[in-house]
């Protein structure tokens, strides 16, 4: 994922059209995980899972026949669609085991970092992809290999907006602070790149944020989960307005910290909150992965976008803005709810 903007400027795109590529991934990934967050409340998850795992197989290997900014896209494109396939699943098959959901997203960011520092390691695009594929392939055989899980089974309406009424200040917040986030990763590796880095400390650098991730959020459980999301707020507002001095590639260091305590704060505490909150666990918990890709394409666009005409600092001061809001958003609709509450006792 990281270095999908170096490759693309090495085909020649511009950050514009780097903010374009990024983003068809994003709303494709957008639409499939809409789609099988309904059905893993109706669908075997077992399934969904394995057939999620393995088209992902193959759109990973795919990537290697990549030749231009256009071809890249549509590969992405396919990309988003397979991997937004069992996200849900997989995170009712955690909830069905009655684990953790603190420590099974720690070893998600475990993935991530040993993923980025692979990456940097490996330093060649194509062998990237194919290491990639033979992870996912490893993937669907333990996937094969896992007990079925029985959760309970819900009819849901296909088309209800009700439970993103119910929960629209999670999504909202979750979406803003996401876009602008994802606009600063969208032109991350090229910042990094014009300050000295190159392919390996790129690597090494990023790993940084998923490896605190890990060890972060596998001591959230019992925490208040409300309180934690407004820090992952007030941190993100940090993170993105300490990369503003950075001048060579060490100094973003305490950025990347701050980063991760804030993602994992937000991620894990918002999470909790849609599962303890709902009846229609996986469609909301599946609706955050929603959001998610759907921050990819407004934020992907925002990075490729200001960075081209403003530079890369704009993209980060507007970053540490969306956060704000969101932190207002979460701390307004929270004491209306507080309110509320007290009202009726």
């Amino acid at each position: 994922m990281i270095y999908i903007p170096l490759l693309a400027e090495d085909m020649g795109a511009t950050y514009t059209q780097i903010g374009i590529i990024m983003s068809v991934y994003g709303a494709c990934l957008f639409v499939s995980t809409y789609i099988f967050s309904k059905l893993s409340d109706t669908w075997d998850i077992k399934k969904l899972l394995i057939i999620g795992l393995a088209c992902s197989v193959v759109a990973y290997f795919l990537q290697v026949f990549t030749y231009d900014p256009l071809s890249l896209a549509l590969i992405r494109g396919l990309l988003g669609i397979c991997v937004g396939m069992y996200p849900a699943a997989l995170i009712m098959h955690v909830y069905g085991l009655k684990r953790s959901i603190g420590k099974f997203s720690s070893f998600g960011a475990l993935g991530w970092a040993a993923g980025f520092f692979g990456a940097g390691v490996i330093g060649d695009y194509d062998l990237i992809f194919i290491v990639s594929s033979v992870f996912l392939l490893i993937s669907l055989i333990l996937a094969v290999a896992m007990p079925k899980v029985d959760v309970e089974r819900i009819n849901v309406n296909y088309f209800s907006l009700s439970t993103i009424k119910k929960n629209w200040n999670i999504y909202i917040t979750f979406f803003l602070r996401h876009t602008g986030a994802v606009g600063c990763w969208t032109i991350f590796p090229l910042f990094m790149k014009s300050i000295g880095a190159d392919i390996f400390m790129i690597g090494l650098l990023y790993a940084i944020n998923p490896l605190v991730q890990f060890f972060m959020m596998r001591r959230m459980d019992g925490m208040n989960m409300e309180r934690i999301v407004k820090v992952g707020y007030v941190l993100s507002i940090a993170a993105f307005l300490t990369l503003l001095p950075a001048s060579i590639y060490y100094h973003i260091i305490p950025a990347m910290f701050l980063v991760a305590i804030s993602w994992s704060f937000l991620l894990v505490g918002s999470t909790e909150l849609l599962l303890q909150r709902n009846e229609d666990k996986a469609t909301a918990a599946g609706y955050l992965n929603s959001v998610i890709s759907l921050s990819m394409i407004s934020g992907a666009l925002y990075g490729g976008v200001v960075a081209n005409f403003w530079g890369f600092n704009a993209v980060f001061i507007g970053a540490a803005g969306l956060s704000l809001v969101s932190l207002v958003i979460s701390a307004t609709t929270h004491t209306k709810r507080q309110l509320h509450v007290r009202a009726r006792v």
